[in-house]
């Protein structure tokens, strides 16, 4: 299976997907034929997550074999392997968006945990509990307030100093009793049709949730206000979805997510409740992850066969 599909930064053509193997792809889809770069290797157990730093000159992977690895994707050289203190397997990683030296680590001990990938220790002050295992790890735009969603349905919001990465609980709230919170995106937009940041969520069972993130009355603490409810087919793997970042600044606020019909859906939050805008079929197994590129030009989506398929966006 391939959990994980994500473009660099600012560039059309190179992605990287982690699998259940144990290795991490990093492709190159043009000029030229799609080619795989390089398969980076040195995980002991399957690779659940992986992200990209800001310069793409670092990849950060999460593994179930309980180590954070540290990779220079140009050469295929791993870095740096940080063991987790408490042995637990790994489930989710994202660097922290304004300091690329600062990674954060969901476990299945119920941590997360921020870590100075320059020296391979804990930020002094940057671990969190959550009720279930850490599933899920977003930061909001402005890379001060870190979500973190778990296996018990529950989302955490912390406080992250960018500086130093220390973590401070800010709020927590159970969306789906007796479900799993398996991915989280935060977007902000600008357009007056949804002026308020957003939280887009996958909650097994069968819910793609997106929300406008608000402040509590009185505490100022970051709450979650429901906008719409999607119907999906998500039981029993952990689903991935994304925004359509400039499809929606022209037509309103749109996603896509993996599904396990194995179909690929968007949802344009405008339309009438459940109407999927578009779907893509071709994958022969349940989707797990989608990601676009950075001009929307390409999408790409994987699944629990272990098949990636890069779709090419036609011209209107």
């Amino acid at each position: 299976a391939v959990p994980k599909v994500q473009f660099a930064h600012h560039d059309r053509h190179l992605l990287a997907c982690c699998s259940l193997d144990g290795t991490i792809s990093v492709c190159r889809l043009a000029p030229g034929p799609p080619t795989v770069l390089r398969v980076l290797r040195g995980h002991g157990a399957g690779v659940a997550d992986l992200d990209w730093s800001l310069a793409n000159d670092v990849l950060v992977s999460a593994s179930l074999d309980g180590s954070l690895r540290l990779w220079a994707p140009g050469d295929g050289r791993c870095i740096r392997r940080v063991p987790d203190p408490e042995g637990a397997p790994l489930l989710c990683c994202a660097f922290q968006p304004l300091n690329n030296n600062l990674t954060v680590v969901g476990s299945a001990r119920h941590t997360v945990r921020v870590v100075n990938i320059s020296t391979g220790k804990a930020a002094r002050g940057g671990t969190g509990r959550l009720p279930g295992r850490v599933l899920a790890l977003c930061f909001d735009p402005p890379g001060r307030l870190l979500w973190a969603g778990d296996d018990r349905g529950s989302v955490t919001s912390f406080l992250c100093d960018p500086a130093t990465g220390q973590l401070s609980r800010a709020g927590r709230v159970l969306l789906q009793p007796g479900g799993a919170i398996t991915s989280l995106s935060a977007r902000s937009w600008a357009s007056r049709e949804a002026p308020d940041p957003s939280l887009l969520v996958n909650a097994s069972p069968d819910r793609l949730l997106l929300f406008r993130v608000v402040q509590e009355e009185g505490s100022g603490a970051p709450g979650l206000k429901l906008r719409r409810s999607f119907p999906t087919r998500h039981r029993g793997h952990l689903l991935r979805s994304c925004f359509c970042p400039l499809m929606s600044f022209r037509q309103g606020a749109c996603v896509v997510t993996g599904s396990e019909d194995s179909c690929v859906h968007f949802f344009d939050v405008e339309r009438a409740a459940g109407a999927s805008l578009n779907t893509l079929q071709g994958h022969g197994a349940p989707v797990l992850a989608v990601a676009f590129n950075c001009d929307e030009s390409l999408l790409a989506s994987s699944d629990a066969n272990g098949t990636v398929i890069v779709w090419r966006r036609q011209s209107p």
